[in-house]
């Protein structure tokens, strides 16, 4: 199972990047989980054609079995580094990219409400008609207070409480990947 876990930010610095990273390395015995970073890809323009970063981002999002997305919040919404990452999957350049593939959202935020908004509008996206993913119902994981959570220089995902509930999260979605892609 080849999975993708999207860095939902171009931040140099992100606990949604520690969460990613986390994932990967946490559950690399269930499935080839690659980090994909989102800082380097041209901003959307529905008039511009995609440049080689995007095709390169398409052809990533196509070859996965399924997305996870890791998305902190910016004054309530997803970042815009994401939201255009995205559009570039539901244009011209990348129709059907993301039609019933199977995504889970999760993310990090330094306030208490771990990312609730941010997560909720990512469903939304997700699920607009030009987008059209499958996106894993009834999981939630919202991961707040993130700095008291992670360990700042490793990186490591110290609550054992919020590993429990990935560790839930995760287990459903390696289920629903493999039902979608039968």
């Amino acid at each position: 199972m080849k999975l993708l876990a999207i860095v939902g930010t171009n931040a140099p610095f992100s606990y949604n990047r520690f969460l990613a990273q986390f994932i990967a390395k946490h559950y690399s015995d269930q499935a080839d989980i690659e980090v994909k970073e989102i800082d380097e890809l041209t901003p959307f323009c529905r008039t511009q054609m995609a440049d080689d970063s995007i095709k390169a981002w398409i052809d990533d999002i196509k070859a996965a079995d399924g997305i996870i997305i890791t998305t902190p919040e910016y004054n309530h919404t997803v970042p815009a580094a994401l939201k255009s990452s995205l559009e570039w999957l539901g244009s011209h350049a990348g129709p059907n990219v993301m039609k019933m593939k199977p995504v889970a959202v999760l993310g990090a935020s330094y306030g208490t409400q771990g990312s609730s908004r941010a997560q909720e509008d990512m469903r939304e996206i997700l699920l607009s008609p030009d987008m059209s993913a499958n996106v894993l119902p009834g999981n939630e994981v919202l991961i707040g207070q993130a700095a008291d959570k992670f360990d700042k220089e490793s990186g490591e995902l110290t609550d054992e409480a919020t590993v429990k509930q990935i560790d839930g999260l995760m287990g459903n979605f390696f289920k629903f990947v493999e039902q979608a892609n039968k």
